[in-house]
């Protein structure tokens, strides 16, 4: 007799191979990597006074480099305490805590060959759906994924395809395939409506399939591109094979990523995609529900610390505050959770697309502890003036800390807390009252806080403006001579770029030069953005460069006057010759008309935008419009 193999993953998943070995050895804690879920320790198995005997935590597995002793933690518990199969299952699901499988039991032969039937058939509805995806038929689904911005190996990657919009053209192909009609029902990929053949559980959408840990097909995610075909996702029906709250979307990837890379959650299938377009391949997603205990769980078995990244929407922050409930009884010091904090409104793949992909990885460079995420939103969400306010927040959090089942954990995070608090009711203490002249003067201090702020971020912009010039210039030295009385009076306030200008007007440099690479490599520096900027490049864009650096120039100019009016005002704020209203009103005056004058001024991506579309354009065509315009000139 056997059980399935579903029930005995979820036992694998929930209790810890480490757990287990740990009642009959002593780790070697020099050999051992606790961090990686890592263990070593003299075989129980035999005498030995060497650490030869390995435990991988991720894997589930043990192995004896001395005596080749081997298995799961079902084989150890029974070759080690010599119990039978049966007595280690049981003794392993009490101490998970899952009920015993009892009606469920089946010969292991046909248990076996049923599980094996249902994984093919995905495999071979997997082959089906990618084959109309790449069909004339399937065309305005890949243009949809396309236009995502998923390239074509992504989406061969993760073999993305397309189901039918008939009833039954999957049953029929599978019927076809030599599978029976009662496969195909429990595959979970058809269902038997009332007193009517079998149809197809998924019409027109696109297919994602779902791998289990041995990347095998279990499932699939469908998403609707038509909103006639009803929800937006849906999954297969759950089999013996699937159960959607124990397996996570692509987990059978990120576990094969760099161990120093931590693991991302992130909320659905296109954002796992989206991130692995962007070669960020250690993400993984629930499979359209909240995140599970199984779920968190079997991450535990991969990584000890993930990262929580869902959207920065409400719905996204609500979903982290339930994932955090259903953490804290579960986090250990050697499990635990990180958040990283989207801006409002963001997913992942929105971040990278208009920031770029060093935007993401800030977001998962400066993600918080789970003491720290608890503590600041409860505080951001509270006016904490008064003991009585700082006594509350003080015996809520105590509260839901209360959840945490390790204890000694629990103390840290307790005294983390007050320590926190204590600086709070000190900063609050302090607070010196508003004297009648402060209060007066508030708004003048503001706006001299709001200056000081403007003068820095104009320097910015006007680094990256000096950055944008040199850079169309360390490219195109020929129009060093064509712009001469407009760069005549360009004073650059960067050092470097200054005497690099004063030499390329007389140098003019290859692009092998020593000079045009520490330009290059400066200007870059200064302005990431220019990395993917390939304007410049090649004679057939020259005059697009001409009208971009005139461009250039003619803001940098604005942007120098507009700094020179700000400091202006900040000379004015300190010497008090007007009062807080006028002041207020200079800046708000400044910045209007400098937004007047710079509107649909961003350079770097109207010239991406330009550059794409010149070159769908013809050449010939545009050349001689263009050279035309220019002669008028």
């Amino acid at each position: 007799m056997s059980f399935s193999s579903a029930f005995l993953e979820k036992i694998k998943i929930s209790v810890k191979l480490s757990d287990i070995v740990s009642r009959h050895v002593n780790w070697d804690h020099k050999k051992s990597n606790l961090s990686k879920l890592d263990f070593w320790a003299p075989c129980p198995f035999h005498q030995e006074k060497t650490a030869s005997f390995h435990v991988d935590d991720t894997k589930g597995f043990y192995y004896c480099f001395g005596c080749q002793a081997k298995g799961n933690v079902f084989n150890f518990l029974k070759d080690m305490e010599g119990v039978s199969f049966f007595d280690a299952v049981k003794a392993l699901s009490e101490k998970a805590g899952i009920p015993m499988e009892t009606n469920d039991f089946v010969k292991s032969e046909a248990a076996s060959t049923e599980e094996q039937i249902l994984i093919k058939i995905n495999e071979a509805a997997n082959k089906f759906f990618t084959k109309h995806l790449f069909s004339t038929k399937g065309s305005f689904a890949l243009t949809y994924l396309r236009d995502r911005g998923l390239s074509l190996d992504i989406i061969k990657e993760f073999k993305i395809g397309l189901s039918t919009p008939k009833n039954d053209d999957l049953v029929l192909f599978l019927k076809e395939e030599g599978y029976a009609e009662k496969y195909i029902e429990k595959s979970g990929l058809a269902f038997k409506p009332e007193n009517k053949p079998l149809v197809d559980r998924f019409k027109n959408r696109v297919m994602f399939p779902i791998c289990n840990l041995d990347d095998r097909i279990v499932a699939f995610g469908g998403r609707s591109i038509n909103t006639s075909y009803g929800a937006k996702y849906i999954n297969s029906a759950e089999t013996k094979v699937f159960k959607k709250g124990s397996l996570l979307f692509n987990l059978n990837n990120a576990k094969k990523r760099n161990k120093n890379n931590p693991i991302l959650i992130v909320e659905g299938y296109m954002d796992v995609i989206s991130l692995a377009n962007n070669t960020i391949n250690n993400v993984v997603a629930p499979l359209g529900t909240a995140l599970t205990k199984e779920q968190l769980e079997l991450i535990w078995r991969v990584t000890d610390e993930p990262i929580l990244l869902l959207d920065g929407d409400n719905a996204g922050k609500l979903a982290t505050s339930r994932a955090i409930e259903l953490a804290l009884p579960l986090i250990s010091y050697n499990q635990t959770l990180r958040i990283g904090n989207l801006p409002s409104n963001y997913d992942p793949d929105d971040l990278i697309k208009e920031y770029g992909k060093e935007a993401l990885e800030d977001v998962i460079e400066n993600s918080q502890t789970l003491s720290e995420f608890i503590f600041m939103s409860e505080v951001s969400q509270r006016e904490l003036d008064s003991p009585e306010r700082l006594r509350k927040l003080h015996v809520e959090l105590t509260s839901k800390l209360q959840k945490i089942k390790d204890v000694n954990l629990r103390r840290m995070f307790m005294a983390e807390i007050e320590s926190k608090i204590k600086k709070l009711q000190f900063q609050s203490l302090n607070k010196i009252r508003p004297s009648r002249q402060m209060i007066i003067s508030e708004k003048r201090i503001e706006t001299k806080r709001q200056t000081l702020s403007r003068i820095q971020a104009s320097e910015k912009e006007i680094e990256k403006l000096e950055a944008e010039i040199m850079f169309c210039l360390i490219k195109n030295p020929v129009l060093i001579e064509d712009f001469r009385a407009q760069l005549i009076n360009l004073e650059f306030r960067d050092e470097f770029f200054q005497k690099s200008f004063w030499k390329i007007q007389h140098e003019k440099p290859s692009s092998s030069s020593e000079l045009f690479n520490a330009v290059f490599a400066k200007a870059i520096q200064k302005n990431p953005s220019l990395k993917s900027h390939l304007i410049y490049n090649g004679k057939n864009k020259e005059e697009m460069s001409r009208n971009l650096l005139l461009d250039k120039i003619t803001t940098l100019n604005l942007a120098n006057s507009r700094l020179q009016s700000l400091k202006d005002l900040k000379i004015k704020i300190k010497t008090q010759e007007s009062d807080s209203s006028d002041l207020g009103e200079s800046f708000e005056l400044i910045q209007s008309e400098y937004r007047r004058a710079i509107s649909g001024s961003q350079f770097i991506e109207d010239s991406i935008i330009r550059e794409r579309k010149f070159d769908k354009e013809n050449l010939d065509v545009f050349k001689k419009s263009k050279s035309k315009t220019f002669q008028k000139k």
